[in-house]
């Protein structure tokens, strides 16, 4: 008899790790959009995981009116570092038809949040079109102060598995953002356009404060089209016997 209890709170156990553990790190969070390779959701600032209190204010200045051609100039100049063990590789947070497609109900969703939440954003992309290509993901959070929009990155272009891209609720599972230094090898690379968050007196280089008296002037930079040939040539440069530092995109088109 004893035996049997034991074996039920065992499978108990089993099915909660299923139900819960497989679920996304986000505590909790509200669907407000979704398409097939998109999502915004509002996240309760009390359903936050914050070491301190400080780390975030109490409200926010929400909604908030942002138009889909600024978030093209706030998000498409974004590069981070990816490091590995084969070499370091500077590339674009997102390509620019990636926000283009999603800026719409980007802008929309950031008047739909309240005072007390902030909103969560995940986009999935196929830069190249391919079928043998994986889409990956980018994950983040977005919010506005008084005189701030900040951004807190989790993913930055992250692999997705064949079988998890088609899925939504495959996909849209991501671990739960830090709001703390972390020891990631993605980051983002500073420009003149934001200043990194101070966390415990370093710079969070996953977290980007952009200044609202500013905004006017940060504008998006045309790209050159290399872009994709530097993503199918990763494989072929990245081997034990040749490291890489290169940039994707050093040059800018004059207007």
């Amino acid at each position: 008899m004893k035996f049997t209890k034991s074996l039920l709170i065992v499978q108990i156990i089993l099915i909660a790790f299923v139900l819960f553990g497989c679920s996304t790190g986000i505590k909790t969070r509200e669907l407000l959009y979704r398409n097939n390779d998109f999502a915004t959701y509002s996240v309760n600032r009390e359903n936050l995981t914050l070491k301190s209190e400080a780390r975030l204010p109490k409200s926010f200045s929400h909604p908030v009116e942002i138009s889909e051609e600024k978030i093209l100039d706030m998000l498409g100049n974004l590069k981070y570092k990816q490091e590995s063990s084969y070499g370091n590789l500077n590339l674009y947070v997102f390509e620019e038809n990636e926000i283009k497609e999603f800026a719409t109900d980007l802008a929309d969703a950031l008047q739909k949040i309240k005072p007390n939440q902030i909103l969560l954003v995940i986009s999935k992309y196929n830069p190249l079109k391919s079928v043998v290509s994986h889409y990956v993901r980018t994950g983040f959070y977005i919010w506005s102060t008084e005189n701030t929009i900040e951004i807190i990155f989790g993913d930055i272009q992250q692999e997705i598995e064949f079988h998890e891209q088609g899925n939504y609720y495959d996909w849209s599972r991501i671990p739960e953002i830090s709001f703390d230094n972390t020891a990631d090898s993605n980051f983002i690379l500073s420009t003149a356009n934001f200043t990194f968050k101070q966390v415990d007196g370093f710079k969070n280089k996953r977290w980007i404060v952009f200044n609202k008296s500013d905004l006017g002037r940060v504008k998006f930079e045309k790209r050159k089209s290399a872009s994709k040939d530097v993503r199918k040539t990763i494989d072929s440069d990245m081997t034990p016997e040749k490291r890489v530092d290169r940039d994707e995109e050093d040059a800018i088109l004059p207007d």
